[in-house]
């Protein structure tokens, strides 16, 4: 199948492009189907449609297929990706809350004094307790934070990863589905 679209695609006729999509494009509507579905609240089959018709179009548009290669990647690993990246981008296009800013009353301000949370004693280690309350309450950047333990920006990260997903088994927040916006 590879050489396939490398061999049939040097010269795109029209002809060829239908071929591609006939063959590929219940690839690309389940992948886009299980991809919206189950990470996007509120998504409907005209929004799978419209993706799919928007990958078309990218892949057309900026010649995605004579610039495939079999060495990098399969082809539906390629498509996946595709396909998954403009999904992303329809829906976070479309998910935009516009809100207008006369219409607000007042809001009250949070006091930053009256938040408390203390993290469970024993649940972290030493240093995970150090980069979290570093990075969420000191407000600083990995990159701070590495500079003042003396260690990568990488490892900060790593170590701010493992303490949180600590956290979420605690409080039971794992199984928990996020909603991507």
């Amino acid at each position: 199948m590879n050489t396939y679209i490398e061999n049939k695609y040097d010269y795109i006729s029209e002809r060829d492009v239908n071929c591609f999509f006939v063959t590929n494009i219940n690839y690309i509507k389940n992948v886009v189907n299980k991809f919206l579905f189950s990470k996007y609240v509120g998504a409907t089959k005209s929004d799978v449609d419209e993706v799919c018709q928007e990958v078309a179009l990218k892949i057309l548009k900026n010649n995605y297929i004579s610039k495939y290669s079999s060495k990098k990647s399969s082809l539906n690993t390629w498509l996946y990706i595709i396909s998954r990246s403009v999904a992303v981008d329809y829906m976070r296009r479309n998910n935009r809350i516009y809100i207008n800013v006369e219409e607000l009353s007042d809001i009250p301000e949070l006091e930053k004094d009256k938040v408390d949370f203390n993290l469970p004693e024993g649940l972290l280690s030493k240093r995970q307790d150090e980069v979290v309350r570093m990075i969420f309450w000191g407000d600083l950047k990995a990159v701070e934070v590495a500079k003042q333990l003396g260690i990568t920006s990488r490892t900060v990260r790593c170590i701010k990863h493992q303490a949180i997903q600590k956290l979420r088994r605690h409080f039971s927040a794992v199984s928990e589905r996020r909603v991507v916006s």
